[in-house]
């Protein structure tokens, strides 16, 4: 018993359009990583409750957050240097580490100008260490760098 012939075409075009799909997010994460910094993150807003899978990388002043499943190439979510300060960070609770990645640590942002403001990112040990250094390296005559040796 042989299928249709609508159900075979059909079959073929939803595999042809799911390989393509996989190849465009293959290519996309190559391409992110050939422009250096790409590392796995997690990202949510503070006091939600579900995770959202992705990539992010440093550009500049920028910190770009890349939707993992998202084929488009542009950036998800981004974070200005200047308008981002470190509420904290600590380590991933028992449910955190089940997202499937190897998170050691979740830091807490403070996203000025962004709706909502607070963001938790969740990310491995060396990624929280190079983000923090990150946050804290930004460059002299950036507003409000020197506002506590004026007063």
């Amino acid at each position: 018993m042989s299928l249709p012939l609508w159900l075979d075409e059909l079959i073929t075009i939803v595999l042809v359009v799911g390989l393509i799909y996989m190849v465009t997010l293959l290519v996309r994460r190559a391409w992110l990583s050939v422009l250096g910094g790409l590392f796995d993150c997690a990202l949510r807003a503070d006091g939600a409750t579900k995770w959202r899978p992705g990539l992010a990388r440093y550009s500049g002043q920028y910190l770009e957050w890349y939707l993992v499943w998202h084929p488009w190439p542009r950036p998800t979510r981004l974070f200005v240097r200047d308008r981002c300060e470190l509420v904290g960070f600590r380590d991933s609770d028992v449910s955190e580490s089940k997202l499937g990645y190897a998170f050691a640590r979740v830091v807490t942002l403070r996203a000025r100008g962004q709706n909502p403001e607070r963001w938790e990112l969740a990310v491995n040990e060396g990624s929280a260490t190079g983000l923090v250094s990150w946050l804290e390296s930004a460059p002299p005559g950036r507003i409000g760098y020197r506002r506590g040796l004026d007063s």
